[in-house]
This record gives C-alpha cells, structure tokens and sequence, in this order.
C-alpha cells in the first residue's frame, strides 16, 4: 500500500476508474493529492474574458468535487492542488518532488479507433518521472 499518492485529474474527464485503482492502492493512514492544471491558455482567455483567475480556480476546484466525494466514500484523505500552467510539465514536477510514491493518471484519449498509444501528458509523466506512475485506460 501506498501512502502518498499523486493522482492528475482532468476535469473534463470522468475518472472514476482512476479513482478505484486508487482505493486498491490506499491503505491506513494515505493521503492523496488531487493536481488540475490550469494551461496558460485557459487562464489568459479567462483573464480576457474579465474572469479573475481566482473566480478560474474556483471553478476548477468545484469541478474536482466528484473527485473529492470519491475519495471520502473511499475513506481516503486528501488535498487538493491547482496550479497554473502545462499540465505535463507541473505533473513531472510534482511528482519529482520526492512527496510521492506513486502517480495515478487517466489516460485521456484512451479510447478505441481514436489513439494507439498513450496520450501526450501520460506519456511525457510516464517518461520523465522518477517514480511509477499508473495509467487507467
């Protein structure tokens, strides 16, 4: 078992199979670390549209409701980081940053007859960190 867990949520994306292979990983005492990117490109079209990045972040984190209310029928502790930024790069970076032992990630475009292979930010996080990281189709 597990007891840090860096775990990239899309929010545009259902994770719940992430989010059980989560709860297969989780024992007593784990913490999970919930992590959404927020592209340079979403938060200069927000700021465009006179939306404060704060009011962006909001919205993102009531996006990662789901997600939380997963991981508390689970029974599994958590917190929550949105940052700003691409998203494969903030990923690596925190998963480097020798916090976690492991990182859970959806496979975005996972889907038949769409993509072969991993999608662009699971393969980068899959290359470049230095710790294991599971990937849910």
């Amino acid at each position: 078992m597990f007891k840090n867990i860096l775990l990239g949520v899309d929010t545009t994306l259902k994770n719940e199979k992430a989010l059980d292979e989560v709860s297969k990983l989780a024992g007593e005492g784990t913490k999970v670390t919930i992590l959404n990117a927020i592209s340079e490109q979403d938060a200069q079209a927000s700021i465009k549209s006179g939306v404060h990045l704060d009011k962006l972040v909001e919205k993102r984190s009531e996006g990662l409701e789901s997600t939380r209310n997963a991981l508390k029928e689970y029974g599994i502790d958590y917190d929550e980081i949105i940052v700003r930024g691409n998203a494969k790069e903030q990923l690596v970076r925190e998963a480097n940053s020798g916090k976690y032992e492991i990182v859970v990630l959806s496979n975005r475009k996972a889907e038949d007859k769409k993509k072969f292979v991993l999608g662009s930010v699971s393969h980068k996080v899959a290359k470049r960190a230095r710790i294991p990281v599971l990937i849910v189709k």
